[in-house]
């Protein structure tokens, strides 16, 4: 009798894969994975009958392995979102391990975004987040761990109590660093890199406000009716992208688009930027990096999971 695919829930699955090394996964794969090597069909969009329920399922394919997250968006309910994760054996078809999807999404997410980042902005002493839920606690933490030199964390949430429940999130050593954002125009002017996680269907901010260095992130707009970025951005930064989808699912790059922006003037993605092609220049003006998900990096840290599992003898 097959023994039954072992089982990670989110406290597990964190307690084997600390934000350093779900960096050092992201970097590896991508540095050891062409395009060529990674199939990634379109994610599958489903909402089920007489529900606002929407389904997401996006699967992934190396040459050893074959991963799937699935994710369920609920907005009338709570919690809004569940999400699974499993991993195959290629060769075999065999479930190798399945587990919490949420804990994964956040993990990578923040990987992600960091790896970027350290290929464009070589050093980030002032970081300005905004919002206060999961993804800007990952964030937060993902990037205090990349940049030693990090000395504030500006927080820019709806309210005193959402911040309140960011510094929750973090680790007690890193809130000594996180600052509530009550002042944003005047700390986009001082930063060095600004973070953006939030569904919102208008422009966060204006473009003019950043300094004339720094370096943009923007991961929460992933649907066309969320718009976080100003359209300058992409008018007049240097843009790259984790996946060339974000040019269709991402309404930022979307109004970009209806202002004049064109796919001719992206500077590259993930593949692009973590690959083994010549560096982007670093530090140089204004960069940008949309991030709206992508299977081939939840494959990168599926596969790392499941050599961490086995390390640990935890699938014997």
């Amino acid at each position: 009798m097959d023994q039954p695919a072992y089982h990670l829930d989110g406290r597990r699955l964190l307690s084997l894969l600390s934000p350093a090394e779900a960096l050092r996964a992201v970097q590896s794969f991508f540095a050891s994975h062409g395009r060529e090597a990674v199939t990634v069909p379109s994610r599958i969009h489903l909402r089920a009958p007489g529900r606002d329920t929407i389904g997401l399922y996006m699967p992934a394919a190396s040459r050893e392995y074959i991963g799937l997250k699935l994710v369920h968006l609920m907005p009338r309910r709570f919690p809004s979102v569940e999400a699974e994760i499993f991993l195959y054996d290629a060769e075999t078809g065999r479930l190798l391990f399945w587990g919490d999807g949420k804990a994964m999404t956040a993990l990578r997410t923040s990987a992600v975004s960091t790896a970027a980042s350290l290929k464009l902005l070589p050093g980030c002493r002032r970081l300005v987040v905004y919002g206060a839920g999961v993804q800007a606690a990952a964030h937060v933490t993902a990037f205090a761990s990349a940049y030693p030199e990090l000395e504030t964390v500006w927080a820019i949430t709806r309210s005193a109590g959402s911040f309140q429940r960011l510094q929750a999130a973090v680790d007690p050593v890193l809130r000594a660093r996180l600052r509530h954002g009550t002042t944003p125009n005047a700390l986009l002017e001082q930063a060095d890199c600004v973070i953006t996680t939030t569904p919102a269907p208008e422009p966060l901010f204006q473009w003019h406000r950043l300094a004339t260095r720094c370096h943009l992130v923007g991961i929460g707009s992933a649907t066309h009716e969320m718009n976080e970025l100003p359209a300058e951005a992409f008018l007049e930064g240097r843009v790259w992208v984790d996946t060339r989808n974000a040019l269709e699912e991402s309404g930022d790059l979307r109004a970009a688009m209806g202002r004049g922006w064109t796919a001719s003037r992206l500077a590259g993605d993930l593949f692009d930027l973590l690959g083994p092609g010549p560096p982007p220049r670093r530090g140089e003006g204004r960069t940008v990096f949309k991030s709206v998900g992508h299977a081939a990096q939840d494959l990168a840290i599926l596969i790392h999971l499941w050599q961490r599992v086995r390390d640990e003898g935890l699938s014997d």
